[in-house]
């Protein structure tokens, strides 16, 4: 029916049939979601259980969408790089000036939302050097957060 060179393509064009199949009728869970995939001036909302990363540098809004409402902050490495201790800018309008907040692997950051509010972010790695590039931070919520680029 096939000859042979038609067969090993015959062979790979069901096995990436099989796989996206799989991927497409898998049920999507929201596990991880990077900032860096938004457009500067987009805005999202992603569930509790989404845990949400951020690049050094990079400054974010996050918004409450409840109240009480707490966020995690945790510095995390990339798999070949450990995670090390960071640095946070915090933007608070309720606040008279920046909050600065060192933030380590081992012992993470909560913040608790006074209410439906709002703050901007600015993680930074003290000392620049190669590992900011390896380094971001997650962010996971008690309840559903919107992130702003």
């Amino acid at each position: 029916m096939f000859s042979k060179t038609n067969q090993g393509s015959f062979f790979s064009l069901i096995v990436l049939a099989t796989a996206w199949v799989l991927h497409t009728s898998t049920p999507v869970l929201a596990e991880s979601f990077s900032v860096d995939q938004m457009p500067v001036g987009a805005e999202v909302t992603v569930p509790p259980s989404a845990k949400t990363t951020v690049s050094m540098g990079t400054r974010i809004k996050i918004s409450s969408t409840d109240t009480p409402q707490t966020i995690h902050i945790v510095p995390i490495g990339d798999g070949s790089t450990f995670a090390t201790g960071i640095q946070l800018a915090i933007f608070d309008s309720k606040l008279d000036r920046v909050k600065y907040i060192k933030v380590s692997p081992n012992a993470p950051f909560l913040y608790s939302f006074q209410g439906l509010a709002s703050i901007s972010i600015v993680p930074t790695l003290p000392g620049g050097g190669s590992a900011a590039k390896s380094v971001r931070i997650q962010i996971e919520s008690d309840k559903a957060v919107t992130f702003a680029r």
